[in-house]
């Protein structure tokens, strides 16, 4: 299922919004699962410090706390570029 076709059946979900479209229970979940996610990655994650040699002096090498895919540089983005995650550099 993709992000659309979650935001369909949510939306054909809602109480009271017209004739309703019958969905299976495991369609349903997996659109609650979709939205949850979604909602998750907006709250802010501290950036996880790793020892890899990135090869570029001065620069510190971090992991994502919801992916663990690496990226290098301090605050240099408010998200993850992989997948989205919220970034909270400060203590």
């Amino acid at each position: 299922m993709n992000n659309q076709e979650a935001i369909e059946i949510l939306k054909n979900e809602r109480p009271g919004c017209g004739e309703k479209i019958p969905y299976t229970e495991e369609e349903k979940c997996e659109s609650y699962d979709i939205a949850i996610s979604a909602i998750e990655k907006q709250i802010p994650k501290k950036p996880i410090k790793t020892n890899d040699e990135t090869g570029i002096r001065y620069t510190d090498s971090y992991r994502c706390p919801n992916c663990g895919r690496s990226f290098s540089g301090t605050g240099i983005a408010s998200f993850c570029y992989h997948c989205g995650q919220a970034l909270r550099w400060e203590e």
